[in-house]
Formats: structure tokens, sequence, C-alpha cells
């Protein structure tokens, strides 16, 4: 059978060598019947990523800016962009199901919402937050960003292949979540007015840096893929 996520990592993962000096990426093998056994309520798991865990059981990229790309942007370097960085850090499927305690939420921690204890991480995007959905019995497909520390996740509006669809634009860059946050709320609070510029600190810095630093990206073409992979109820 053909690979269906194969092409997509490699896209990104092109787009990373082309652009940008990175890290190695690390992949996984897949998880055993043995593994699979151990994790609770594997009904409840997305096709999408136990299809994705058989190819990429785990995936990791990062990258920097290179040194050309340092020397040009020094009188810039006000704006964030000589330290522009990304990362992509989709975790194995045993550990993306297994506990988070001590990460997402801590055990002695009232939690105004008991929910939190379900959040799964999916991408860790960063050492401060992560990307991930709740395992529960509701089967939300529904991606979020968690901010460590904050209780309420912010829901982003996409499914994982939506968000393997965008990742495809912003190659992972640091704030790129935010960004997406971002345009989950206009669409969410201003569906009939165009999106014409991030709001959020975060997703302006990644704005202008992907402009700056991806001759190819685009704003309005980012916009635009959002639309078409959005979840609509």
């Amino acid at each position: 059978m053909p690979s269906q996520y194969y092409p997509v990592l490699r896209l990104m993962a092109a787009g990373i060598e082309k652009h940008f000096q990175p890290v190695p990426p690390l992949q996984y093998a897949p998880p055993t019947k043995r593994e699979l056994a151990k994790m609770e309520h594997l009904d409840w798991v997305p096709a999408s990523i136990l299809n994705f865990s058989q190819e990429f059981n785990g995936f990791r990229v990062r990258w920097t800016t290179t040194a050309e790309q340092q020397a040009r942007y020094t009188e810039r370097a006000q704006r964030g962009l000589r330290q522009a960085r990304g990362r992509i850090e989709f975790k194995r499927l045993q550990d993306m199901y297994g506990s988070w305690e001590g990460v997402v939420y801590f055990a002695d921690q009232p939690l105004d919402n008991a929910r939190l204890r379900a959040f799964k991480v999916v991408d860790m995007f960063s050492d401060e937050a992560a990307v991930g959905l709740f395992h529960d019995a509701q089967q939300e497909a529904q991606l979020y960003l968690c901010v460590f520390g904050e209780e309420e996740p912010a829901p982003l509006g996409v499914d994982f292949e939506g968000y393997l669809q965008l990742l495809t634009l912003t190659l992972g860059h640091v704030y790129w979540p935010y960004l997406l946050r971002d345009v989950h709320q206009h669409f969410t609070l201003q569906p009939a007015e165009p999106y014409t510029a991030p709001t959020n600190a975060s997703a302006q810095q990644c704005a202008a840096e992907l402009s700056a630093l991806l001759p190819d990206f685009s704003l309005d073409a980012f916009v635009a893929c959002y639309d078409q992979v959005r979840l609509r109820r």
C-alpha cells in the first residue's frame, strides 16, 4: 500500500532543508501489539493518528535560521528574525496516550477543568506548550493548543489531517500553533469578515518571520488552506 503520510513529511523536510539549518530528524518503530494492548480505549483514538503511527510512530525535526539568514537580518534582530526556529515533535503513540501528569497537569493540583486529565499531547512543538486532543468518551477529533500552566486548552478547529496540511506551509515554526489559534478564533467570532492580520503577539511574530524567510509563504494562502481543512459542525 502506498504511504499516505510520507509525501507530506517529505515535503516538510525538503522545505526545511532548503530554507533553514535542520537538526537531523528522528523517527521510531511502529507500536507493538503488546504496547497497543496496554492503551486504554484504543477505539477512541482517531483513525488518522493510528494510521500515522504505523508509518511514523513519532517524528521529530528541528531547525534554526542559517548563518546567512542571521547575518542578513542582523539589523532587524529586534523583531526576533535572527532567532527564528521551528520544531515538529510528534510523540510516539504509546507516549501520546500515556500519562501526562506532571506536564499538562499535576496530581495535587485542583483543576477547574477535570477534562484536562484526559488531554494527550500529539505535537510537543515547544517546552512550554503542545498541540493535542482529549482522549475521552466524546471521541473529539479536534486538536487544541495547550499552554502548560493554563487550564483551558484552546480549540484549533482542525483535526490531525488538517494540522498536517497546514504544517507544510509553516514548516513547524515554533509559534505557528498560535497563528492557527488566532485564525480559528477569527473564523469563530467573525466568520463573515476577511482575516487581514494576526492579533496575538506570537502569531504576529510567526507571520512576520515566515514572510521574511520563506519566499513562498503567504498569510492569505495559509488562511485559505485553513478554510479548506477546518472542521465544520
